[in-house]
């Protein structure tokens, strides 16, 4: 699954702020800010951002690849987390240059069973899209 938005800034600016692998509840809505997970800080491989959600679940998310001059990271989280199986997301920020803007594309992989399919996969696809508009939002003019 893949969800993808254009921000109206240019992709340097957009990636100052997703760049940041431990950032992601500052801009994401419903996420709240994530605390260390590991002794690893910054974008190190590796490194564990840990979010409490408000439904009580605790979700690590482990930091797999990070390549700052394409303007990606992927990372996981444990197998059975939500029903998944071999989760890893990419988020991506790449240039418009046309207009001067980011194009932003968050994507996943993943195995899970059928019962779950429908339920989970609407779980992260609601994250993913609401995380993008909120940034669309947040370089909006």
């Amino acid at each position: 699954m893949t969800v993808s938005t254009v921000v109206e800034a240019p992709a340097e600016r957009v990636w100052e702020l997703v760049g940041d692998f431990h950032a992601l509840g500052e801009w994401h809505p419903h996420l709240p800010a994530s605390r260390l997970g590991n002794e690893l800080t910054g974008n190190a491989i590796g490194a564990v951002r840990v979010f409490e959600l408000p439904d009580g679940v605790v979700l690590h998310e482990t930091l797999l690849a990070y390549d700052d001059e394409a303007r990606a990271y992927t990372y996981s989280f444990p197998d059975g987390t939500f029903h998944f199986d071999r989760y890893r997301a990419t988020l991506r920020v790449t240039p418009v240059t046309e207009l001067g803007a980011g194009f932003v594309e968050w994507s996943v992989t993943y195995d899970i069973e059928g019962e779950h399919r429908k339920e989970s996969t609407e779980r992260v696809h609601g994250v993913f899209t609401t995380g993008l508009a909120a940034l669309r939002e947040r370089f909006a003019d």
